[in-house]
């Protein structure tokens, strides 16, 4: 639950939007942005924010306290957040779990996260469940117990996340590049703390930090969604009436000292990919050139048309990955450029990384630049409005980090106003070889000689740069279904909420059309199609894309291959030519397979570095031996290399035939249009006689049957699976429920083997249901000295289970938690699109989301007991483990 500041800060290029919208697209004053949003403060000075939105009958109640792991007192490291891990532990009137298990009954859900600056509590439950969501909310922030027997087993649960951030390559590599660029601010210690300091904490520690943090003038209640401003004032005043403190201390952070030469180190381990971290001190948050800063990291690395993907992933092949962005917190941030690539380019990435600096400095920006990433600046604040939880986190940041949400109203004007003449400015000022530091992760078993020596002196010779001179209207359930001549079946549904469309166009296909030799063409036919058609080559597909502030993929998974859209839907027409385009006259060019040939293989090569997927891999492969579902969606790295352009021709004219084509559209738009612009779209796309591939039947395995791999890693990671129900097998619903029963927050494995017994960081029981067949999981990530009592402990609760099967009110919880995720999780338009889509491509109907609860709730305790025992079959299982001996 803990993350970096520059993780867990929500993004301002998602933020500024919203202004840019508005302003764009309403006729509104700069003083009534914020209209329709009421802040008080309590009198105890408790902030309050509420923004009463009826779209969704959802609502987002989150609580933001000013105090982060910055504030921490050196031999406190990492207590803000354990803090945050106790403070659902149980109060005076909830029990271990009790919290959880409320939230997940009334449909919601509840989580933490603790950054640099800040530590947030938030839950989204239905509104009509708002009084019990506030109630939880006030009593953990006021009641909390801090019990010390369930502190004891929580800084287990820390030192195991502690321990598995060491065996990720990614949080390693942040951890190395804030370590070495900050020498003396408290940024430079992970959020999580260290071994020693979070081992060492108390209950007294617990309760000092509470009342000398938590307190109500440090904190700030966000309500967003389906509720009434009045009511819920007057619901909060009520719960918060008793809740006092003195106001925090004065925050004392040592003053980082400007960097006067540039820092390098090199860290090796056992991984499969090379990591590169390029960190240039700039200003904070306040700060005027945060603003230029901001847009050029959209310039740098803001889609595929930005520069330094467009030079060093698409031009030169150089890496895998590239990103950019500008953490700016409360005082001064990181702007981060970082990279997967071959250890034998690094030292090519970072001429190629410094020359497109200068370029910046000494050509500066195009006009057409800055439109496009201020264009992308406004999309994305457009689709973060879609949801109340990211309308509440928008909130609650700009409150907690400047005071006042009127910051983001100025904020967004400036980011408007920024100039090329800035951008230029900000770069001289800040990205000279002295401000910087880099970090390199690399394979322990590299051949390539790389030291700091090399790296200084590629970075040093390779700079020159000097100084610079001094709307929400509910949304419409009419949802149209039509069948076009050629067969293709078209779902539009009209929301005018906001203003965006989503395109979903899926085929049967995935791993089912696929055989051992061919698995993975899928895939590769799936992201082919965005690289060149007749018309058009890759960057202008994806510049076309850009400028309409939309986003373009393919996708393939265990059961169809498509394609999806989502744009701006002033946009429509347009979009829908380049999304046709893509489907129809794809041209799979030579150059473009050999470039995306590499990407997947380095991907392959990296699914083995992410140890539970790794270890699910072996699983799969281990429980479907004969089945396609056994086989990785990526494919084999013995199988990608040899594809030819011939293969994958045949496996597109196999898979995309229209017949079988399922089109959804889902947004802000005229369904007759819609109806009108597809069919002449798609009017050329002629039926064709093919044959659907044939699977073997899946059979449980025949008895206990291990696998695995043996790496020396800090944790062992464990996967129980068993063969499960289909997606039309009603036993599928019931087996969704036990999985939710046990492996949600409140569940009984998470209680068990991590409250009680603090086994684990991480434990979870999910189900994968496909179309021939499914598969039933459990997962739990621990330190290899406790494998067999977790091992132990989960096939107890199982026999549990199928023996008693659950209680009345666990069935009942864990029913409201599905529905309530589910319906929260159809709030976007592209969330809906994909959702009816594939199940009217699965036979379960492009309805099956009215029809869902229904069914959930449905399923009785009978179904549950029968499901358990004709799935969760003890004598006959795959176990997969991934760890030390």
């Amino acid at each position: 639950m803990c993350k970096k500041g520059g993780k867990t800060m929500v993004k301002r290029v998602n933020f500024y939007i919203i202004a840019l919208f508005l302003l764009f697209f309403i006729p509104l004053s700069a003083n009534n942005l914020c209209a329709r949003i009421t802040t008080t403060t309590l009198p105890n000075g408790l902030s309050v924010i509420i923004d009463e939105n009826h779209t969704s009958p959802v609502v987002a109640i989150q609580m933001w306290v000013k105090t982060g792991s910055a504030d921490e007192e050196p031999h406190e490291a990492g207590i803000a957040h354990v803090f945050e891990h106790m403070l659902f532990k149980g109060t005076e009137k909830r029990g271990i779990g009790q919290i959880a298990r409320e939230v997940e009954a009334a449909g919601g859900y509840i989580n933490a996260f603790t950054s640099f600056d800040y530590t947030v509590y938030h839950l989204a439950v239905a509104s009509r469940y708002f009084h019990k969501g506030l109630d939880i909310i006030s009593d953990a922030i006021q009641h909390s117990t801090f019990d010390p027997k369930e502190l004891k087993k929580e800084l287990e649960v820390v030192l195991e996340e502690l321990r598995m951030g060491e065996d990720d390559p990614g949080r390693k590599l942040y951890k190395t590049i804030f370590e070495k660029a900050y020498t003396v601010h408290p940024y430079r210690r992970p959020v999580i703390g260290y071994r020693d300091t979070v081992s060492s904490l108390t209950r007294d520690d617990m309760l000092r930090f509470f009342k000398k943090w938590y307190v109500p003038s440090n904190m700030t209640l966000v309500v967003v969604g389906d509720v009434d401003t009045e009511e819920a004032l007057r619901n909060i005043r009520e719960y918060f009436k008793d809740f006092t403190g003195s106001p925090p201390p004065e925050r004392v952070r040592p003053e980082e000292p400007p960097q006067d030469s540039l820092r390098v180190t090199i860290i090796k381990r056992d991984i499969k990919q090379t990591r590169l971290a390029m960190a240039f001190h700039i200003p904070p948050v306040t700060h005027e050139d945060s603003y230029p800063l901001d847009v050029l990291s959209g310039i740098l690395a803001g889609g595929v048309t930005s520069r330094l993907y467009k030079r060093l992933k698409l031009e030169k092949d150089i890496v895998h990955t590239i990103s950019a962005y500008a953490m700016t917190p409360r005082d001064g941030g990181l702007f981060l450029i970082t990279a997967t690539l071959d250890a034998e380019r690094v030292e090519e990435a970072l001429k190629e990384i410094t020359a497109e600096i200068e370029s910046l400095l000494q050509e500066g920006v195009t006009a057409e630049e800055l439109e496009r990433v201020k264009l992308a600046i406004e999309s994305d604040f457009v689709y973060a409005r879609e949801t109340m939880q990211g309308r509440a986190r928008q909130l609650g940041y700009y409150q907690t980090v400047s005071g006042s949400i009127e910051f983001e109203r100025n904020y967004l004007e400036r980011i408007r106003a920024v100039t090329q003449k800035e951008i230029r400015r900000a770069v001289a000022r800040y990205f000279k070889p002295e401000n910087l530091t880099v970090a390199l992760l690399l394979p322990s078993r590299a051949e390539t000689p790389i030291d700091e020596k090399l790296i200084s002196s590629t970075i040093l010779s390779s700079f020159t740069i000097k100084n610079a001179d001094t709307l929400a209207e509910q949304p419409a359930e009419d949802i149209k279904k039509v069948e076009l001549e050629n067969g293709i079946t078209l779902i539009v549904k009209e929301d005018h909420s906001n203003p965006t469309v989503a395109l979903y166009a899926v085929f049967p296909g995935g791993l089912l059309f696929e055989t051992k030799k061919t698995n993975g063409l899928s895939n590769f036919v799936a992201h082919m199609l965005t690289r060149g058609t007749k018309d058009m080559t890759r960057v202008e597909i994806a510049r076309k894309i850009e400028n309409m502030a939309g986003s373009l993929s393919g996708f393939s998974g265990r059961n169809s291959t498509g394609v999806s859209a989502v744009f701006l839907s002033r946009f429509f027409d347009e979009g829908l030519e380049v999304f046709s385009d893509v489907i129809l006259n794809p041209t799979f060019p030579e150059e473009e397979i050999e470039k995306l040939r590499r990407d997947i293989l380095a991907s392959i090569e990296r699914e083995e570095d992410y140890l539970p997927g790794y270890t699910f891999k072996l699983l799969y492969r281990e429980l479907f031996k004969k089945h396609p579902y056994g086989m990785p969606i990526l494919g084999e790295y013995t199988t990608v290399s040899t594809f030819k352009r011939s293969d994958i021709v045949a496996q597109y004219r196999k898979i995309f035939v229209p017949q079988r084509m399922i089109l959804s559209v889902v947004g802000d738009v005229d369904s007759e249009h819609v109806v009108e612009k597809i069919r002449a779209s798609f009017s050329g796309f002629k039926r064709k006689a093919v044959e659907p591939p044939e699977h073997g039947v899946v059979k449980k395995p025949k008895g206990r049957i291990s696998t695995g791999e043996v790496k020396q890693k800090e944790q062992t990671h464990i996967g129980i699976g068993f063969v499960g129900p289909s997606l039309k097998d009603r036993d599928r619903y019931a087996m969704e429920i036990i999985a939710e029963a046990l492996g949600s927050q409140g569940g009984r494995l998470f209680v068990e083997l991590r409250d009680k017994q603090s086994l684990a960081y991480s434990v979870s029981a999910f189900i994968r249901a496909g179309v021939d067949t499914g598969m039933f999981g459990v997962y739990i990530g621990c330190a290899p000295e406790k494998k067999k009592k977790a091992i132990k402990s989960i096939l107890r609760e199982l026999k549990k289970l199928r023996k008693y099967g659950l209680t009345a009110e666990e069935l009942e919880r864990a029913k409201r938690a599905l529905v309530g995720r589910y319906e929260m999780g159809l709030q976007g338009v592209k969330s809906q699109a994909s959702d009816m889509a594939l199940n009217e491509l699965l036979s379960l109907g492009y309805d099956h989301f009215k029809r869902y609860p229904e069914i959930i709730e449905s399923i009785t305790e009978d179904d549950i007991q029968r499901a358990a025992k004709r799935y969760i079959d003890l004598k006959r299982y795959v176990i997969s483990t991934v760890g030390p001996e």
